[in-house]
């Protein structure tokens, strides 16, 4: 297993930096904005201390942009497994007498690492970005977890990716990497559904004010549960890799049936 993982950060090592450099390159606009409302030439010709205030609110948002284009890094694994069923490497590695628990495995394991990573490195830079600023309230969330806006935002979106890339990963086992009109309308037509079912949500509530309002006021009332901003997304997202994990197993077992 070990060789294998070699292998495959040897292969997407190229599309990882590219994505950190990314992360880098987000992360140091935000850095910057910091340094000018600071001590630049935004805090020497600002008319006003509220302009100040607003630019160092905001740099942190370039800390948490940063860490969500981080958590992307996962599609690269699901654009690996396309690759070694194009190039034969699946194949061989089933004739050679893999178990398909470990080729899945590998795959599967990669995701997670990469998510763990990325969340964890998009969080410190989100974190540092708000300390350096100085930035108090949070610009999505009010209240006493303001401060952890950007961490909370993280965490969600990677959980989010991991399942993501999990759903994408178990999909190009099942079509062994083919791609053509019908594979990718199965494939973005759960994320379509998602999006227009939260259209169709909001534009509901928008039709009714007051239920908008206690609706709002008890998420809110929820939201202030530390269970369900953490551990509640980071839990879930695992559950269900896992799912889509025994899926592709089983996947592959009947592909090894047929070599």
């Amino acid at each position: 297993m070990k060789e294998l993982i070699l292998r495959d950060i040897y292969l997407i090592r190229k599309n990882l930096l590219i994505t950190f450099g990314i992360f880098a390159g987000i992360f140091m606009l935000g850095f910057l904005a910091v340094l000018s409302a600071k001590y630049g030439n935004i805090a020497k010709y600002a008319f006003d201390s509220g302009v100040i205030n607003d630019v160092l609110q905001t740099s942190t948002a370039f800390g948490i942009v940063a860490g969500v284009i981080l958590g992307t890094s996962v599609e690269h694994i699901y654009n690996l497994i396309n690759k070694d069923y194009n190039c034969g490497w699946h194949q061989y590695l089933l004739s050679s007498g893999i178990k398909p628990e470990t080729i899945v495995g590998v795959k599967y394991l990669m995701v997670v690492i990469i998510d763990i990573i990325c969340l964890l490195t998009g969080i410190g830079g989100c974190q540092l970005l708000k300390a350096i600023s100085g930035a108090g309230e949070g610009l999505l969330i009010k209240g006493a977890f303001a401060d952890q806006e950007g961490m909370i935002v993280i965490i969600w979106f990677t959980s989010i990716l991991l399942i993501t890339g999990g759903y994408f990963s178990a999909l190009e086992y099942a079509y062994k990497g083919k791609s053509n009109q019908k594979t990718d309308i199965i494939k973005i037509l759960p994320i379509m559904v998602a999006i227009i079912a939260g259209m169709i949500f909001f534009f509901i509530l928008e039709q009714d004010e007051e239920a908008s309002k206690r609706l709002l006021l008890a998420l809110f009332d929820k939201m202030q549960n530390v269970t369900v901003l953490y551990i509640v997304p980071i839990v879930t997202s695992l559950v269900v890799t896992v799912i889509y994990y025994l899926i592709s197993v089983r996947i592959v077992k009947k592909e090894g049936k047929r070599v």
